[in-house]
């Protein structure tokens, strides 16, 4: 088809000239082609009106692009905006991901921080509670306990002992006089005081912890008050330990000679003996 303004030829189908833009006039079926030389006296004698038309042609090309060209044009830009689509997409993959492992890593933190907190929480609960214990046992062994034992009931004793050594037909000396009693090496209450009794003394034939006390009120085993000893004794060398075992009171004997280096004691089955001290001792 050719233009009817400059004479371009165009394709059968276009509505617009490729060459100067004007509108094309599609022929009926009933229509003639033109021939060479009336469309070259039809281009002359609108060439005039060509040139006066053509900055409209011109600005309406402008605004409004309808030719092929400007077809052409926006087929052309589709591409790209189609190819930065997939940058977009990886973009938004990076965001999520980068995104994710920060909190990720951020929630690994505070559980770490947490589980860091409950274990230094839990190891100052146990050694407070370790601490707590340590303290407790070692206040048991110091608490002061009623007093089972003073200088008066003392006095008591060194009066029984003087009358019932009478019966006995024997003489001792005892610490409830004031006085120091030695046998062999063993030498008291000064060794039990210094802590020196252990190699010494055993109770029915094992070492145990003693405490010389005057008042008898600590929470200890056992807990001695005073001793006596006989070392002229028709039987031998007799050693007696007043003491208080777990709070009731006992009488120990040993027949232990002097040359002996290990002292072992026994309930005394003297029960004249045994009664008046804890008589004495119970009193209050």
């Amino acid at each position: 088809m050719y233009c009817p303004n400059c004479g371009k030829k165009n394709d059968i189908d276009a509505l617009f000239c490729e060459n100067c833009g004007a509108r094309l006039i599609i022929p009926t079926s009933s229509a003639q082609p033109a021939s060479a030389s009336a469309v070259s006296t039809a281009a002359r004698s609108t060439s005039s009106a060509a040139d006066s038309q053509a900055p409209a042609t011109s600005e309406a090309t402008a605004t409004e692009p309808t030719t092929r060209s400007a077809q052409h044009a926006r087929q052309n830009d589709q591409p790209s905006s189609q190819s930065k689509t997939p940058w977009l997409i990886l973009i938004v993959i990076l965001v999520v991901i980068l995104g994710g492992g920060y909190y990720w890593l951020g929630h690994q933190r505070q559980s770490n921080s947490v589980t860091t907190t409950a274990e230094s929480s839990s190891s100052a609960a146990v050694s407070t509670k370790t601490e707590s214990s340590s303290s407790s046992k070692a206040s048991a062994s110091t608490t002061t306990q009623p007093a089972l034992w003073s200088a008066t009931k003392s006095s008591e004793l060194a009066s029984f002992m003087s009358s019932w050594q009478d019966t006995m037909n024997q003489s001792y000396e005892g610490t409830y006089d004031g006085q120091s009693v030695t046998v062999g090496t063993l030498s008291l209450p000064s060794d039990i005081k210094h802590n020196q009794y252990q190699d010494k003394i055993t109770v029915n034939g094992d070492k145990v912890k003693l405490k010389w006390t005057a008042s008898a009120d600590t929470a200890a085993k056992y807990q001695v008050v005073a001793a006596a000893t006989d070392l002229n004794a028709s039987s031998g060398v007799i050693t007696y330990l007043y003491v208080f075992h777990n709070g009731s009171p006992d009488v120990l004997v040993s027949q232990d000679g002097a040359d002996t280096t290990t002292f072992n004691f026994t309930s005394s089955q003297n029960t004249d003996l045994q009664d008046g001290f804890a008589k004495i001792a119970n009193a209050d």
